[in-house]
């Protein structure tokens, strides 16, 4: 009989491994953890075109959003391990939101497994074209002679917009005021209207601002240059040694996903991320290339700074 339970195993192993590399067979969701119309979900629809037509059947985009990020997320985890619901992760929802929501019992870098990552970007300092600040360190120096004068805006608490200026706070020695808001749009509002000082926000909604000459772009808070963006220089040139927040972005499947799957997966997005017309679709951002384990790597070097930043920063969701 051990030698008809070894054949059958075989059997149903051999069957188990040639149904997924059939996949996909059918529909897959793409789980947006954010509302209908944000960056996030345009880049989702963009890469969702594309994985449908590299696999051949349809990947839906779906926005589940609440807690940050963090409905989606666990609607996600809370689904078969088959590879047909996907997550489009953020910095903000794997390695910002464990530590600002404390009470959370999930830990997204060993809940989930990478299938690869796909865009990069980065938030920019911008001031109002009237304002006094024609550099980075001008505006350094008025905080320093004015501590908490200035003030800036964010998308909420623990946001990369909040975090972003609590990290120039810390490296460049300086006290500024933040005024959350709920979402990029009202706080870009206010500052536009003279309420706010500064911003320190995602590129893509200061781009034609600046170049319309409404708005200073004193730099941006990545560490590398984006093609797209050349005019401006990073804060780490600009006087901040070693600043850097760059935002990125990633497709994620539940721990457990067969590895078949996975590697049909990564196939379809290693190609889709490589291509001319994807980088110019998503453009000022730009594709993140990066194979898995460097991505994983990646992961774990960002993790451990915004458990410290958030941790620093006092800030909390809970």
């Amino acid at each position: 009989m051990r030698w008809m339970r070894l054949v059958l195993g075989g059997f149903f192993a051999g069957a188990l491994v040639a149904a997924h590399a059939s996949y996909p067979e059918r529909t897959v969701r793409l789980v947006v953890p954010f509302t209908a119309g944000s960056g996030l979900d345009k880049l989702a629809r963009v890469t969702g075109e594309r994985l449908s037509r590299e696999l051949g059947q349809s990947f839906v985009v779906e926005n589940i959003s609440g807690a940050g990020g963090n409905v989606g997320v666990d609607s996600v985890l809370k689904s078969p391990r088959d590879g047909y619901t996907l997550l489009f992760a953020t910095m903000g929802t794997m390695v910002i939101n464990p530590h600002l929501y404390k009470r959370q019992k999930r830990t997204p870098l060993t809940d989930f497994q990478v299938v690869g990552p796909i865009q990069s970007s980065t938030n920019v300092l911008a001031v109002r074209a009237e304002q006094p600040f024609n550099n980075l360190q001008q505006l350094i120096a008025f905080a320093k002679a004015n501590p908490g004068k200035l003030t800036y805006g964010s998308s909420g608490i623990g946001s990369s917009s909040h975090l972003s200026a609590v990290l120039l706070g810390q490296m460049a020695g300086i006290e500024l005021t933040h005024v959350p808001y709920r979402g990029s749009s009202a706080a870009a509002t206010d500052f536009m209207g003279g309420r706010l000082d500064f911003m320190m926000d995602g590129a893509s909604q200061y781009v034609q601002l600046a170049n319309t000459g409404k708005v200073r772009v004193l730099g941006t808070t990545s560490r590398r240059r984006f093609e797209t963006m050349m005019q401006w220089q990073p804060l780490a040139d600009l006087g901040v040694p070693g600043f850097d927040v760059t935002i990125w972005t990633a497709v994620m499947a539940p721990q457990g996903t067969p590895q078949p799957v996975l590697d049909a997966l990564r196939r379809a997005l290693t190609k889709i991320v490589a291509e001319p017309e994807f980088r110019t679709a998503i453009a000022p951002d730009e594709p993140m290339v990066m194979s898995v384990p460097a991505f994983e790597a990646f992961l774990q070097t960002e993790n451990a700074k915004w458990e410290r930043l958030v941790r620093e920063s006092g800030a909390s969701a809970d």
